[in-house]
């Protein structure tokens, strides 16, 4: 009788097949942070949404809603050219988030994203993790640090390209390229 209780408990426990487990979800860099109870929280406020090759999971210039995680597959990002064609400027693969700014911001994307292959995603929505953000919930917490940290990383990494670029070109005569420089360094942020 109290294997056959014990037996149930785990069946109960245990992910529907194909469903990310509590374990596999911590082990996801945004959410590892977060305690056992705030993992189980968070998970269950998020949805699998499937993404076939080509299909836009959001477009560049839209309010998003949400913040996605990549489960499997490849997502790529996008960006429109001046032509009215978009460029694959970056891709995402497993573990990997993508709308993160949608968590903590209205503005639209400055790029599309769609699935480079069949993919599986998460998808977290914004009112949902804002909510707890309200509430002061430790993991909504941690996903702030850690997204902060991320953000702050990939400035730095901008700042150095374009540094790397700067030095690395020719100066044009005159002062157009000292003017250009002037309010490039004034308005980047560092």
């Amino acid at each position: 009788m109290a294997r056959k209780a014990a037996a149930a408990k785990r069946a109960a426990a245990a992910p529907p097949e194909g469903a990310i487990s509590l374990a596999d979800f911590r082990k996801i860099p945004a959410f590892s942070g977060m305690g056992e109870e705030d993992a189980r929280l968070f998970l269950g406020l998020m949805a699998e949404r499937p993404v076939a090759r080509g299909e836009p999971i959001f477009k560049e210039g839209e309010t998003g809603d949400g913040l996605f995680v990549v489960l499997e597959g490849r997502v790529g990002i996008v960006k429109r050219n001046e032509k009215g064609g978009e460029r694959e400027i970056a891709g995402l693969e497993r573990h990997e988030v993508l709308g993160e700014m949608d968590l903590i911001s209205d503005r639209g994307h400055t790029a599309g994203a769609r699935g480079s292959e069949s993919t599986r995603l998460l998808f977290l929505p914004k009112g949902k993790y804002q909510r707890l953000l309200r509430e002061r919930n430790p993991g909504a917490i941690s996903m702030l640090v850690y997204f902060s940290r991320m953000l702050a990383g990939r400035l730095d990494n901008q700042n150095k390209q374009m540094m790397a670029m700067l030095d690395g070109v020719r100066k044009p005569a005159g002062s157009e390229f000292s003017e250009f420089k002037r309010r490039l360094l004034k308005e980047w942020s560092f």
